[in-house]
């Protein structure tokens, strides 16, 4: 291809991925960022930094002293198929064809969720011996290895795992750090608010500002159809943690969320990029994947991603290895070839979330690296909180209930 075909190429395939974004509900961070300073050099835009203390078992993979020269590479006696349970379209196209081409992978089978429920639901409706790979959010993967869906990962066989920092593969610690051995980073990013600044002309830096604007742009303010998503924003802009349960607190959200609902055009985690590329809506409450691209066209170039000063969901998506996987050598297979750097660099230049894997980070295009809105800067790194799992809470089920059965009621 050319220059200007692979560019051509490169903006179809991140057209099509904005226009399938991805459902979120966050994930458990180890010791409530108690390593904050090693957290804050892994996730900033300016490279690897250094490792925060490690708590996972010995068979976990470490990232220190990583030299980013190829590691020696295990053969995979693949068995020519791999099927793959992960979110629409969230992989860049032409490391599929690579993958099937290296390992002869003939039967490449990808069936897809839009939630981390649906996920749970399909596997407790007796759903295993059905897929190789899955890549859940983070907080589920204790949830996923206790019920004996995921099996530990064989380490040894994944010589790149070496290379994702060690602040996001040991975010599990105390007595669930074993569970580290369940997973490998996938990527991480946001939640956040998205506008059209030629519509919308207000400063909108906060969850605050979000709802004191919203009452302007009646009928034109899409938001995820995510209750953790969602939630999110009430519970910032008043100063609480996004995994409150306190009944004071999260009435004080319903009454938000009350006033806000007969301005929203929908709830949608599909097609909420397109919404905004039409001026359909012109406010989001959103992931970065769904918008972040759409700043390169001519035509939409004016639309902006905020992460909230006043603080936001932090997640991180994970690859597992499903139990009685029909072809775990072709699983194994993947889960190293996707973090061969170069691989997993394109990766993030595709789907604009950020890599966990520091060596692919030296090989991430720099306008990319240095996106706030992608690579988090340290300033705003403080005011991000990790999910826990509480989405079964009776009230903040109601509450999201109530919400989300008035949207275009």
């Amino acid at each position: 291809m050319t220059d200007q075909e692979m560019e051509r190429y490169a903006r179809q395939v991140m057209r099509r991925l904005e226009r399938t974004p991805l459902s979120r509900r966050g994930f458990m961070w180890a010791s409530a960022m108690s390593a904050t300073a090693a957290f804050l050099a892994a996730c900033a835009g300016g490279g690897g930094g250094s490792a925060a203390p490690s708590t996972a078992p010995s068979a976990a993979p470490s990232a220190s002293g990583a030299s980013g020269e190829p590691a020696p590479q295990p053969s995979y006696a693949t068995e020519g198929a791999l099927f793959m349970y992960n979110w629409a379209e969230y992989i860049d196209l032409e490391n599929i064809e690579e993958f099937k081409a290296r390992y002869n992978i003939t039967d490449w089978t990808y069936d897809i969720y839009d939630s981390n429920e649906a996920l749970l639901t399909k596997l407790d409706g007796g759903a295993t011996g059905l897929y190789d790979i899955a890549s859940p959010t983070a907080e589920f993967v204790k949830v996923m290895a206790d019920k004996g869906y995921i099996v530990e990962l064989p380490f040894d066989r994944i010589p790149n795992a070496k290379l994702i920092n060690p602040t996001f593969q040991n975010f599990y610690s105390g007595d669930d750090a074993k569970y580290n051995n369940y997973h490998i980073p996938k990527d991480w990013g946001t939640t956040g608010i998205a506008i059209r600044k030629k519509v919308v002309t207000e400063e909108v830096k906060t969850w605050k500002q979000f709802f004191e604007v919203a009452p302007k742009y009646t009928g034109r303010i899409v938001m995820v159809e995510s209750a953790g998503d969602v939630m999110t924003a009430p519970l910032k802009a008043l100063g609480y943690s996004l995994n409150s349960t306190d009944p004071t607190e999260l009435n004080a959200a319903r009454e938000l969320l009350r006033g806000v609902a007969p301005h929203v055009l929908a709830l949608d985690s599909n097609d909420y990029g397109d919404k905004l590329a039409s001026e359909e809506a012109v406010m989001g409450l959103v992931w970065t994947g769904g918008v972040v691209s759409l700043r390169d066209e001519p035509e939409t170039a004016d639309i902006e991603y905020i992460i909230p000063e006043d603080g936001t969901l932090f997640w991180v998506d994970t690859w597992v290895q499903l139990a009685d996987a029909p072809h775990p050598e072709a699983g194994l297979a993947w889960l190293n070839f996707i973090q061969e750097p170069a691989i997993q660099a394109k990766e993030t230049e595709t789907n604009r979330y950020a890599t966990a894997n520091d060596e692919a980070k030296k090989l991430v295009a720099p306008e990319i690296l240095n996106d706030p809105t992608v690579f988090v800067p340290e300033g705003l790194m403080s005011s991000l909180e990790g999910a826990q799992d509480v989405s079964t809470d009776p009230l903040r089920v109601e509450i999201w209930e109530e919400f989300s059965a008035s949207i275009g009621g």
